[in-house]
């Protein structure tokens, strides 16, 4: 089914870097020297915060949470772990991340562009050890990510500052003059029974779930208008299928997370033609600018993302998105969901296709006349 978008939503799924709104109370080690200046953001999503302060831009369920942080140089996020996916996407500065019951199992440095898949139930942590302006991404999976789980001494050390975390994920800030509710029940540090439980992982194995952007290998004709002008692009598959129509493009992990994940690059003047597809889309800019058309011809708005805004493209839309950059652009694309979303492309761009020598099999998947 074809569906059209009012202005005023397509401004709501518009989110500049400029939207943002810092929530610098978001966790239990708020006030733990060392972790006291983090900026949490919750962007898509309730996320995992421990603050009722938290701002959300677009509290819509996607099948997944989409959140960011901003750290200055040697600031700390203190160790902890999910139930759910956490995937990491540098988007500024030189970031460690280091992994274990208390931290020392292992570490590893990423830089702008790279992408971290943190399994779940380990302890995690990382840290900015480059700019002061340093910028995380970060992909939860589910709707619901349910309660972070901190490593014992993060609770301990808390406390010692008068923040107290409650079982039903409310921090309470005792030196504020907040007192702990008589029927509530305080989150307690787990056992070392149940440390001992905590999977390890070496070095060399979590290297295998990191994305180097430097080392990035193309693949130069993942979707069906790839020769057509203008749908010149490459793609790297980072999680899951994505949306490539190419059976021999790989992608670096292809366990369930709850969405797909992949990167996009072109020069200006190309990128995708226009499609449509029944699953939800989110896509972030890593460098240059994009332009994204909502409309078979535009004419449902368009708008024009730079480096590190944001837009949620609701199903059922046909959508082009195109780099408008002087310079070569990359895109970050989650799709909602662990399999490949059916890309609809508009009948103009099937039939100019054909004459390009590409078609799609009874599989939507790409296949060379």
């Amino acid at each position: 089914m074809l569906m059209t978008i009012v202005k005023e939503e397509f401004k709501k799924r518009v989110i500049r870097f400029e939207d943002l709104v810092a929530d610098r109370s978001a966790f239990i080690d708020a006030k733990t020297p060392g972790s006291d200046k983090k900026e949490n953001y919750t962007i898509i999503g309730p996320g995992v915060s421990e603050s009722s302060k938290r701002v959300i831009n677009l509290e819509e369920a996607h099948g997944f949470n989409f959140g960011a942080a901003a750290m200055p140089y040697g600031t700390k996020n203190s160790l902890h772990s999910h139930l759910t996916a956490e995937v990491f996407i540098v988007a500024k500065g030189t970031w460690r991340f280091f992994w274990g019951n208390d931290g020392t199992e292992g570490e590893a440095i990423l830089k702008e562009g790279d992408v971290f898949s943190i399994p779940t139930k380990i302890f995690r942590a990382f840290e900015n050890i480059g700019s002061d302006d340093g910028f995380l991404y970060c992909i939860l999976g589910e709707d619901n990510p349910g309660k972070v789980t901190w490593a014992p001494q993060v609770l301990r050390t808390a406390e010692g500052y008068g923040l107290v975390l409650l079982e039903d994920g409310r921090l309470i800030d005792t030196t504020a003059g907040e007192e702990v509710p008589g029927h509530a029940k305080v989150v307690t540090p787990i056992s070392n029974e149940e440390l001992a439980k905590v999977p390890k992982i070496s070095e060399e194995v979590m290297g295998k779930q990191i994305f180097r952007f430097q080392d990035r290998v193309p693949h130069e004709e993942s979707y069906l208008d790839c020769r057509l002008s203008g749908g010149a692009k490459k793609s790297y598959g980072l999680i899951g299928p994505g949306m490539a129509e190419a059976a021999d493009r790989l992608s670096l992990l292809n366990y369930k997370h709850s969405f797909t994940f992949e990167l996009v690059e072109a020069e200006s003047g190309n990128g995708f033609h226009t499609f449509k597809q029944s699953t939800k889309q989110v896509v972030f800019v890593q460098q240059g600018e994009w332009k994204i058309s909502l409309g078979e011809n535009g004419e449902d708005g368009e708008v024009v993302l730079k480096e590190k805004d944001i837009m949620s493209i609701p199903t059922d839309v046909y959508r082009r998105i195109e780099c408008v950059g002087k310079e070569t652009g990359f895109l970050f694309i989650i799709n909602s969901g662990d399999d490949r979303p059916k890309l609809e492309w508009a009948p103009e761009v099937v039939k100019a296709a054909r004459e390009t020598g590409l078609s799609l099999d009874e599989n939507n998947r790409l296949i060379k006349l």
